[in-house]
C-alpha cells in the first residue's frame, strides 16, 4: 500500500507542470517572438505548477473533506485554492524574465478553477462512500 502525502500531490503537480509550461510558452513565444522569454516563463511556471499546484490540489482535497457541511466544502474546496493560485502565480510572472505576466496568469485562472471543482468533488463523493454517508444526487453549487 502507498504511503498518502498530506500536503502535496505529486502526480497533479507533475500533469499541471506540462500543461502549464507549454500554454505559457506559447503565450509568451508566440505573443513577443522571444524565445528566451518564452522559455525563462514556461520554466518559471513549471516549476511553480509542480511545486505549488501539487500543494494547492491537496489544500483542495484536504479542505472538500474537512468542512463539515458537503456545500461549504465544495465552495471553499474551489475558492480558497484557487485563488491562493492566481494571487501567486501573478506574482511569480511579475518577476524579472516573463514578457506578459497578466497574459501568462489567465491559463491559471481558465484550469485551476475547473480544476479545483472536480477535484474536490471527487475526492468529497470518495469520502462520502468511505464513511457510509448519503450523497445528494445533484449538488449545486
Amino acid at each position: 500500500m502507498k504511503a498518502k502525502n498530506r500536503f502535496f500531490d505529486f502526480k497533479m503537480g507533475f500533469a499541471g507542470a506540462i500543461v502549464m509550461g507549454i500554454v505559457v510558452f506559447s503565450i509568451n513565444y508566440y505573443g513577443t517572438k522571444n524565445l528566451t522569454g518564452g522559455l525563462t516563463a514556461a520554466l518559471k511556471q513549471s516549476t511553480y505548477t509542480f511545486f505549488f499546484g501539487g500543494t494547492i490540489m491537496k489544500i483542495c482535497e484536504n479542505v472538500a473533506i474537512e468542512v463539515k457541511n458537503r456545500r461549504k466544502a465544495l465552495i471553499f474546496a474551489v475558492i480558497v485554492p484557487s485563488t491562493v493560485s492566481l494571487l501567486l502565480t501573478f506574482g511569480m510572472h511579475n518577476l524579472k524574465g516573463t514578457p506578459r505576466p497578466l497574459a501568462s496568469t489567465i491559463p491559471t485562472a481558465f484550469f485551476v478553477i475547473p480544476s479545483t471543482a472536480v477535484w474536490g468533488r471527487r475526492k468529497r463523493r470518495q469520502f462520502d462512500l468511505q464513511n457510509n454517508e448519503l450523497i445528494p444526487e445533484k449538488t449545486t453549487l
